[in-house]
């Protein structure tokens, strides 16, 4: 058996960030929700697959009614058309929109109604079936969790949960609940809605959240699209989501170390642009356009005549196609720092000197001072707490190329600091 799983489509809502020539080379709607609802409809038929569920915040806002209801009613229609079942809950934002849906396309199948759980089984043409708990906002406020009344049993078969909620924030209102309770659930998997970052649901009990199924700005970076879940004949499930959002946001790191005119700052950018393209272009879904968010970063005595030429010759009015894909800048940010001699930095006995000695030893030779210094590093990690990042319950300590990294990156850091209070105070 074969489901589409969709959370946070948010129709109604256009995408910001997006500047005029783009869009009007290929629009706002096609790039935006109802763009991206289009192609998850389309995708679930040539799949065919068994159902598709809504993980709520399909509208926007109730005042987004006349707008989105067209689209999302064309979407069930085709679906329903096509065999395919189509099951919801409703999120904070359309309380009172999806049930109108269910009561203009009767197709449509509203679980959970008035904050009551509910269970749906799912039937595949192999014979398997499903059990789908669904949960509805009965208000676009709720400061309780949905779990606190407790789950309704059944048979014996996969269960999935459906829920819009707010995961560990027990003070929110939009249904709070507890990670405790989501595992502890009798269920072999939660779909959820409501933050729009994806969570990783490759494991063998998906719980999380599915993602926004379209980037709307900058801050929703990375892959989005609908998730396609899987269940085996002997009930296990796996997920795998579908990129198929139309425009996706990236963050492209462009260093000008060693740069010799400022003016080849815009042939970098060309470059890390082409770079980008060689990964998303080569992809078996392709997004329409792709904003980029530059930072410039590395060392160079050119810092100033590189804003200068980033401002007389703004990225951000440039666009890009690449094989059909269209590119643009929404912003870009200078982190260029002084380049700095070390081997003159290195002469002295002040903190500086010490620190840019240390700075070339890490860059250098593998010699028993740089191993000492890097084995001392590495005590000191594994020393912290073990909520640090790079010592979290279970990992190995990182090998010798990260720690050298992160200390020259300690070190340049108050290297970088030292100078300027030199440079303040002369």
């Amino acid at each position: 058996m074969k489901l589409l799983c969709i959370a946070d489509i948010h129709l109604g809502r256009q995408p910001s960030r997006v500047p005029s020539p783009v869009l009007e080379r290929l629009g706002g709607r096609e790039l935006g929700p109802a763009g991206a609802w289009a192609r998850a409809v389309e995708f679930a038929v040539a799949q065919g697959v068994d159902a598709v569920l809504l993980a709520g915040d399909v509208v926007e806002q109730e005042d987004d009614f006349h707008e989105a209801y067209p689209d999302l009613r064309r979407g069930v229609e085709r679906l329903t058309g096509a065999g395919i079942r189509v099951l919801g809950v409703t999120g904070n934002h359309d309380v009172k929109v999806l049930p109108r849906l269910a009561e203009g396309v009767p197709a449509f199948e509203l679980l959970g109604a008035g904050g009551i759980w509910q269970a749906e089984v799912l039937a595949g043409d192999d014979g398997s079936r499903v059990r789908v708990l669904g949960w509805s906002f009965p208000e676009p406020v709720v400061r309780v969790s949905p779990l606190a009344s407790g789950l309704p049993g059944g048979d014996a078969m996969p269960t999935i949960g459906l829920l819009h909620c707010d995961r560990d924030q027990l003070g929110s209102s939009y249904a709070p609940v507890r990670s405790s309770e989501l595992r502890e659930a009798p269920v072999d998997g939660w779909l959820l809605g409501h933050i729009h970052k994806p969570d990783d649901l490759s494991g063998e009990r998906p719980d999380g959240y599915l993602g926004s199924l379209t980037g709307m700005d900058p801050g929703e970076p990375g892959a989005h699209g609908p998730w396609l879940l899987e269940v085996a004949g002997d009930g296990r499930i796996a997920m795998e989501q579908v990129p198929l959002a139309p425009l996706r946001w990236t963050e492209l790191d462009v260093p000008v170390d060693g740069l010799e005119a400022a003016e080849d700052v815009h042939r970098l950018i060309t470059e890390m642009i082409e770079a980008c393209h060689a990964e998303v272009g080569a992809a078996s879904h392709r997004p329409d356009a792709v904003g980029c968010r530059l930072r410039l970063t590395g060392r160079s005595d050119l810092r100033a005549a590189i804003e200068r030429s980033l401002n007389a010759d703004d990225p951000k009015a440039g666009v890009y196609e690449r094989d059909g894909i269209v590119y643009f800048v929404h912003d870009w940010r200078l982190e260029v720092l002084p380049a700095i001699d070390l081997e003159a930095a290195a002469e002295g006995t002040d903190p500086v000197a010490l620190l840019a000695r240390r700075v070339m030893l890490l860059r250098g030779a593998d010699t028993d001072a740089r191993r000492e210094l890097i084995a001392a590093a590495r005590e000191r990690m594994v020393a912290v707490p073990r909520e640090r990042p790079y010592n979290t319950l279970g990992a190995e300590p990182p090998d010798d190329e990260r720690i050298a990294a992160t200390l020259e990156a300690a070190a340049l850091e108050a290297l970088d600091s030292l100078l300027q209070q030199q440079e303040s105070h002369p």
